[in-house]
């Protein structure tokens, strides 16, 4: 099925604009966006549109569905948006990422709540200095004791945290894509408290420790959102491991 035959299952497809727009009130209209990534994101007022507009994430020849019109058409067709689309360095870089083979989508990255809020500059930040990582099945990622100098994103696939007890394997948890790994050790410049292996085909974003400094000082803005993002996940890691633990050392009958 075509991208217009999926289209049309939203609602009507409209090929031009309408005498209908010279009258049409853009800002009470809500809206939905069919991204790079094949998915329809939204409803989205119109402040979010024009903002999205000018970073890049919705283009000229991008789909836009008006909920109230029932119609989808492409951005271009929107009239008040025809001065906030950009073409700059940033938009094509984040282009070629998200068309080319291995590349990494800018939506992929919005899955981690610590990236959600990132703008696509800031985005494209990260994947400059980040490195993309193929990991098959089977295939240690970090080893338990080995220096904390990196943090991963996993952008798809099963990996799983175990350690070793003697000669005994103790799996300690599976991880998916939209969750992010090795931060702690990294935060902290200690080693690795386990060892993480693929499950299933993964890819990873790896950023180092020196690629995170970097971060800090050519984009500030992206470095802290990051940080309170990743900052909220450990703790609520910590919640956990603390709320186990107190299950196990406490009678059921006494909870």
């Amino acid at each position: 099925m075509s991208k217009l035959d999926r289209l049309s299952d939203f609602g009507r497809v409209n090929p031009g604009l309408t005498a209908l727009d010279a009258n049409r009130n853009w800002r009470e209209e809500h809206y939905r966006i069919w991204a790079f990534d094949n998915q329809v994101y939204g409803p989205v007022p119109w402040p979010v549109l024009l903002q999205w507009a000018e970073e890049g994430r919705v283009q000229r020849k991008t789909w836009v569905f008006l909920e109230g019109a029932q119609e989808w058409r492409v951005a271009n067709q929107i009239e008040a948006l025809h001065n906030r689309f950009t073409s700059g360095e940033t938009t094509m870089f984040l282009q070629r990422q998200a068309t080319e083979e291995g590349g990494i989508a800018p939506e992929e990255l919005r899955q981690f709540p610590a990236l959600a809020t990132l703008s696509n500059s800031d985005l494209a930040h990260l994947l400059r200095l980040g490195e993309l990582r193929h990991a098959q099945p089977g295939e240690v990622i970090i080893k338990r004791g080995d220096p904390g100098d990196a943090l991963f994103f996993i952008l798809t696939g099963t990996l799983r945290a175990r350690i070793f007890v003697g000669l005994e394997k103790k799996e300690l948890a599976e991880m998916n894509a939209g969750e992010i790994f090795g931060d702690m050790a990294m935060f902290t410049q200690s080693a690795r408290s386990a060892d993480v292996v693929a499950e299933t085909e993964t890819r990873l974003l790896r950023v180092s420790a020196d690629s995170f400094r970097l971060l800090i000082t050519q984009s500030p803005s992206a470095a802290a959102s990051m940080l309170f993002g990743i900052a909220g996940s450990m703790a609520h890691r910590i919640l956990d491991d603390d709320l186990r633990l107190f299950q196990r050392e406490v009678p059921p009958g006494l909870m």
